[in-house]
């Protein structure tokens, strides 16, 4: 495999190197130089240069410096350019010249440029540097009041459906307000609650590098987000609060957010309370969105553990207010104090009770493979609450002569589930119980220090400790023909701990000199863990049965060195890391008596190449081969049940998984004009030493057990958007495509097959402003979804359309009526099922003095749809799950601006 992927590397590298060296030979970059003084020969400083079209299109721009020097660069364009220089107290001066690096001596000659009357719009979009400022009135209109209802509407930019912002397709890495790093992964706590007219820009920093020390030596590939404010010190924020009545089995309804907000030269804060039983998900502003500083792949297995778990219904693909039967509080601290003029301190803290409540069913058919279906009815009635506590403690100090950043985090959970679930087959009822409390501490440190001659100092450290203890009981027992010999019992119970710790520290040194850079990293991770648990039953055990006790021991230690190289040109770079690693794993579990032991020395290399086509375009393209050997929940050698109809037992070699990775990305953004494409490829092919067989009973209980055996999976994806803004019409067109193909091997029922799955997704955005008196947003996703067996007939593609459509109308004074409506069709092997919502609300904003104040009257789902059901298709399964949705409700609130 190794020399297979050191050949396509080899190939992808001089592929690329070679139509850049074509590329660079055939537009190779033009330089306009010279100086700009008067008459008499004073230098002129601040005078504004453009080299442009015949038809006065401007291709570069500069100024000239206090001395008079000017120089422009220009990578493309046609035989024959102007260059004009224009000031305000010299008559304008311009020359057509070829279209090749020259120098000139510039002369202005004093006089007044008489104006007409105008009226002025500066761009909405427009570039200095790697920067690119949109002007937020130019995108706002008068419906708008958080920045996350302008961002949607800004071409180049994308707001998914958690909140995540990305710009060229790929998620911002940090989210400034005015250059400040208030929430750091959080953000959308400020996007969601920061009113649009206090922000003046949103600034996109491209290729954003967080640490200033290593600006000049790395730039990743990712941008950052600026929000710059109107005013130095900005003391904002809204309370906004609401009641009114929801039909059965809703009842009273009550909806509360206050959230202040200061951001002054030396101090920034956000605090917040929300709460609400209206189905609006404000948990969602604490998912992490970004990594931390410094951090690696590797700190996966600090994530919380799901060892146990009642049966759930899962999320339907529909707006979250629509089936969220919740009842939220969220109250959240966040501060950021500058204590000296270069250092920081800063506090996150947030605390979120959340009850949900689930209703609906599901019907399960497995095909199996000796054409028996088995099929699988069930009605769930679901309780969730999550109590979580979270706190971060940062000291920073991020200067470019140093960076120093520290973070004490705690987290806290203690989540609990219960379940009445019924089988419409048999008639049984069976309830479940979960709880699955989680605590950790953890500790990062991030160190880097410039040196003299070119040389970096790198050291980074981080350091976990958690533990989660579990448990899930079950009503009446389940897999009795496994645990009890076949005789029916009345309750089961699982516990589980898993007791982590983990660091992982490191050294570099890195020496840059002209273009080249290069680098080395030592270090070396630790993880131990502890997983234990017991499966018992009401009735006595079958003595003869299989093992329901682990005590697993589990160390898993890695040394490793990391080489770089990277190269830096005025259009193209390139860099290669070739990480190896030294892994000695060792799994034990001793009253067992099984356990196993592996040393492995990986190499992992990674090559990246970038090169721009001119001002507007450019290519990339990466390589990479890495290794992936498993997490403790993959590896248990008695039974642990899952949920009451799953029991799972891994008594396989230790996991590992090698992953070849290719990709290639081609973007285009034009600023000037508001017009951004993108399209990236990319390739995998992952070598897995263990595959999953699953084996399905006639009630429908699924037993999985790992084979010793390799497995190959193999995925091809595709995504591409577009997005244009027409200025005059205040419109906003965005077209995404995204399209993917995995094939992988499955067994089911002892039968071994070839799997194939494809989707392909096509969504429109439009949003329309162009009046005074109006606007229309509109949105639209086409899925599709195809599984077949190797050798066998395609399943019918599962088709999903979704259609979202808003109108505002504002008549007169502060008043404002909105339409919304969504309209999903799903069909395919399952019966077409459509839905459709519509809401209306109606605004009154006061015309008050400073204060801007709010009245509402939110009438929600007027349609009073209660159900929608949506279907998933596998190869060997057809689930069809049916959600209760809220039903009709109004909202009556008053927001005030702070």
């Amino acid at each position: 495999m190794w020399p297979r992927f050191r050949s396509a590397a080899a190939l992808l590298f001089w592929l690329l190197l070679g139509g850049s060296r074509l590329a660079m030979a055939q537009t190779s970059p033009r330089t306009f130089a010279g100086t700009v003084t008067e008459k008499g020969g004073e230098a002129l400083g601040g005078i504004s240069l453009t080299v442009e079209t015949r038809d006065n299109t401007v291709l570069a721009y500069g100024f000239t410096d206090e001395a008079g020097a000017f120089r422009i660069g220009l990578e493309t364009g046609p035989d024959s350019v102007r260059l004009r220089a224009r000031s305000m107290s010299h008559a304008e001066w311009s020359v057509l010249v070829p279209n090749r690096s020259q120098q000139f001596a510039v002369v202005l000659t004093p006089g007044e440029i008489k104006l007409k009357e105008v009226t002025v719009k500066g761009a909405p979009i427009t570039r200095q540097g790697d920067t690119l400022s949109y002007k937020v009135d130019a995108f706002a209109n008068k419906q708008d009041r958080v920045i996350a209802d302008v961002l949607k509407k800004m071409p180049g930019i994308e707001v998914g459906g958690d909140g995540q912002i990305s710009y060229e397709g790929k998620p911002i890495n940090k989210f400034y307000i005015n250059g400040q790093d208030l929430l750091e992964s959080r953000y959308t706590m400020a996007s969601n609650n920061l009113p649009a007219d206090a922000v003046q820009s949103v600034q996109v920093l491209e290729r954003h590098q967080p640490i200033r020390a290593l600006d000049s030596l790395a730039r990743p590939e990712n941008a950052a987000l600026n929000l710059e404010l109107k005013k130095k010190v900005t003391a904002t924020g809204q309370a906004r609060l609401g009641a009114g009545w929801g039909a059965a089995p809703l009842g009273p309804l009550w909806s509360a957010n206050v959230s202040p907000m200061l951001f002054a030269g030396r101090q920034q804060l956000i605090d917040t309370y929300q709460g609400n039983n209206t189905g609006q998900d404000v948990a969602a502003e604490l998912k992490p969105l970004t990594l931390a500083d410094l951090q690696q792949g590797s700190e996966l297995s600090t994530r919380k553990p799901d060892l146990t778990h009642i049966q759930g219904l899962g999320s339907p693909p529909v707006a979250a207010n629509r089936y969220l039967f919740n009842q939220v509080h969220l109250l959240s601290a966040n501060h950021l104090v500058t204590i000296s003029p270069e250092n920081q301190l800063r506090v996150n803290a947030s605390y979120l009770h959340d009850v949900q409540t689930q209703r609906g069913g599901a019907q399960t058919r497995f095909f199996l493979p000796d054409n028996r279906t088995v099929t699988l009815t069930e009605a769930k009635s679901n309780r969730l609450t999550f109590s979580n506590l979270l706190a971060d403690f940062a000291f920073i100090k991020n200067v470019k002569r140093y960076y120093l950043k520290n973070t004490l985090s705690l987290d806290g959970r203690w989540d609990a589930q219960t379940g009445d679930l019924a089988r419409a087959e048999t008639g049984l009822r069976i309830t479940q119980q979960a709880r699955n409390p989680f605590v950790a501490v953890s500790n990062r440190l991030g160190l880097v220090r410039p040196l003299s001659g070119g040389r970096i100092v790198q050291l980074s450290s981080f350091t976990f400790f958690s533990n989660s203890p579990q448990q899930l009981a079950v009503q009446p027992g389940a897999f009795a023909g496994l645990l009890t010999g076949g005789v029916p019992y009345d309750s089961a119970r699982q516990q589980a701990r898993l007791g982590a710790f983990f660091t992982n520290n490191s050294a570099g040194l890195t020496l840059s000199r002209g273009g080249w850079a290069y680098s080395g990293q030592a270090g070396f991770s630790q993880e131990i863990q502890r997983l234990t648990s017991t499966l018992t039953t009401s009735a006595e055990p079958d003595l003869a049965g299989p093992p329901l006790r682990n005590d697993l021991r589990w160390n898993r230690g890695r040394y490793y060195l990391e080489p770089g190289l990277s190269r830096k040109a005025d259009t193209w770079q390139a860099s290669l890391s070739v990480p190896v690693s030294y892994y000695d794993f060792r799994a034990e579990d001793a009253p067992l008596g099984a356990g196993q032991r592996l040393r492995a020395v990986v190499a992992e290399p990674s090559l990246s190449l970038r090169r721009d086509l001119g001002p507007l375009w450019y290519v990339s393209a990466s390589a990479g081969l890495s290794n992936d050997f498993g997490e403790i929940s993959q590896l248990n050698y008695a039974y642990i049940l899952r949920d009451y109809r799953t029991l799972q037992r891994n008594d396989a070699p230790l996991p590992r998984t090698q992953t070849q990775r290719y990709s290639g990305g081609f973007y285009f953004k034009n600023p000037l004009k508001s017009r951004f494409f993108n399209a990236f490829y990319s390739f995998s092919n992952s070598l897995n030493n263990r595959l999953y067989s699953s084996q399905v009973d006639a009630s429908g209980a699924v037993t999985t057990v790992a084979l010793d055996q390799n497995s190959r999976a193999l995925t091809h994806s595709l995504n591409t958007s577009a997005s244009q803004f027409i200025s005059p019409w205040k419109t906003n067109l965005s077209l995404q495509a995204s399209a993917s193909q995995r094939q992988q091997p499955q067994v089911l029922n002892g039968q071994l097959a070839q799997t194939r799955t494809q989707n392909a997704t096509v969504g429109l955005k439009m949003s329309v402003s162009a009046f005074d008196w109006g606007s229309l947003d509109y949105n639209a996703t086409l899925t599709a979804l195809r599984s077949a067996v190797a050798d066998g007939p395609a399943t019918a593609a599962a088709r999903v359309q979704e259609h979202h459509a808003s109108a505002s109308i504002f008549p007169t004074g502060g008043h404002q009526f909105t339409l919304s409506g969504d309209y999903y069709d799903s069909r395919g092997p399952a019966p077409t099922v459509r839905a459709v919502f519509a809401d209306l609300l109606y605004r009154y904003a006061m015309p008050t003095k400073g204060r801007k104040i709010d009245l509402e009257l939110r009438w929600s789902n007027i349609f009073d749809t209660r159900q929608y059901q949506y279907s998933f298709v596998s190869p060997f399964q057809l689930a069809q799950t049916t959600y209760q949705l809220r039903p009709m409700q109004v909202l009556a609130s008053a927001r005030v601006s702070l």
